[in-house]
């Protein structure tokens, strides 16, 4: 098979935590990880966005930085970038087969998808000579591929209740798993929790009290301003001169609140929102500045808290003059989507005057949109692999499509 099959083959190993797979690759590879520092970001919501701007802002201040992110949207390329562009087809299938070479020595290793995309981008960013990396973990922290960068800072953002299978049924267990990303003698900046018990969990996963800094978002504050507020934090604390505002200016990071028009003109609002606090926030946001949203497409993964993912969207509908929500199901995606009978049966008793539609595929729900909307913006929302299916819909699937730093 050829570098892109064997990739695509590890996605059977499904979800593995632990290091030592990874760990023993990495020293095979002579431990590429250590050629540059890096800054470590783990957290339930926002991880993405400060993570791209935590990438803009060294880009933009003249230092080579690499960005390791995931899941993707559209291309396995986009989860490994350097100065906002991914990495090339072909470079990424040389960096596979470095991959596959050292995963063939025996005793032989077979890595999981995840696990392969990290080291791939390791490589990447060692043989480019970056000098600095930004990376976003994927699940978790104490036991993410991810936690063997060498650090000299982490960033915490705002913990909800995820992954409840693998990281534990409470907001207390979570924050303990995420928060061991901290390393000995080295910052952490994290988000302000309002539990008590979660404040003191994040606080013990440092060895010196006055390494932690916490930072306090005002009120109603989008997540993006949040982002800013934690990556100036992190810089100050680095004992570094940069300032995130401007970088954060020309940042785009695909599918998160990201405006497209199609060729058309009919404006298309796309948002992965792929949690109940993330979906919360997300609306929250629309609300205050989106006044022209007209129909919603919708579409999710199963979910640990079903209900709370629906509210937001009910009570959204409720209060705004939504004509239509066409219902989806993601396409491609890890996780299982929700059937749209689910969706109708939850949705339709508390719709109100608002029309409601079934389109399983993708393309079918789009269309049905595009033809629905006539003086307004529509919304696509939910799952990050509904995201994908649209931008790939919509050919926005591209290198120069996915660039995450605007001219």
């Amino acid at each position: 098979m050829d570098a892109i099959e064997w990739l695509e083959s590890l996605r059977k190993q499904g979800m593995k935590l632990g290091l030592e797979n990874t760990k023993k690759l990495l020293q095979r590879l002579k431990n590429p990880q250590n050629d540059f520092p890096s800054i470590h970001v783990a957290g339930s919501n926002g991880k993405g966005t400060i993570c791209s701007i935590l990438s803009n802002t060294f880009t933009l201040n003249g230092i080579k930085t690499g960005l390791f992110s995931s899941p993707h949207l559209c291309n396995v390329e986009e989860r490994v970038r350097i100065n906002g562009l991914q990495i090339s087809n072909s470079i990424f299938v040389a960096n596979i087969e470095k991959l596959y070479s050292v995963c063939e020595i025996e005793p032989k290793i077979i890595p999981t998808f995840y696990e392969a995309t990290f080291l791939i981008a390791m490589i990447h960013f060692s043989s480019s000579k970056i000098e600095r990396a930004i990376i976003e973990t994927g699940l978790g922290g104490r036991l993410d591929a991810t936690r063997l960068v060498n650090a000299d800072c982490c960033i915490l953002t705002q913990i909800s209740l995820e992954h409840t299978k693998t990281l534990g049924s409470t907001i207390l267990e979570i924050a303990t798993e995420k928060s061991a990303i901290a390393r000995d003698g080295m910052p952490l900046i994290s988000m302000w929790n309002k539990d008590e018990k979660v404040r003191k969990v994040i606080s013990e996963s440092v060895n010196l009290p006055e390494l932690i800094e916490w930072y306090k978002p005002l009120q109603n504050e989008n997540m993006k301003d949040e982002a800013i507020g934690l990556a100036n934090l992190a810089m100050e604390k680095m004992g570094l001169i940069f300032k995130c505002e401007e970088p954060a200016k020309r940042t785009i990071w695909p599918g998160r609140m990201q405006r497209i028009e199609d060729s058309n003109g009919l404006e298309i609002l796309l948002d992965c929102a792929h949690n109940p606090s993330g979906i919360s926030r997300a609306f929250d946001e629309i609300s205050s500045n989106d006044k022209n949203v007209q129909n919603i497409i919708l579409g999710c993964t199963e979910q640990t808290d079903f209900e709370g993912f629906l509210n937001p969207i009910i009570d959204y509908i409720k209060i705004n003059p939504i004509e239509n929500i066409i219902l989806t199901e993601p396409q491609g995606g890890r996780t299982e989507s929700i059937n749209v009978e689910k969706l109708l049966e939850n949705i339709s008793p508390r719709s109100n005057e608002t029309k409601i539609h079934l389109e399983p595929l993708p393309l079918n729900a789009l269309n049905k949109g595009k033809l629905l909307t006539k003086n307004g913006t529509l919304l696509c929302i939910g799952s990050l692999y509904l995201i994908g299916n649209i931008l790939s819909i919509l050919e926005l699937d591209d290198e120069k499509s996915m660039t995450i730093l605007s001219k």
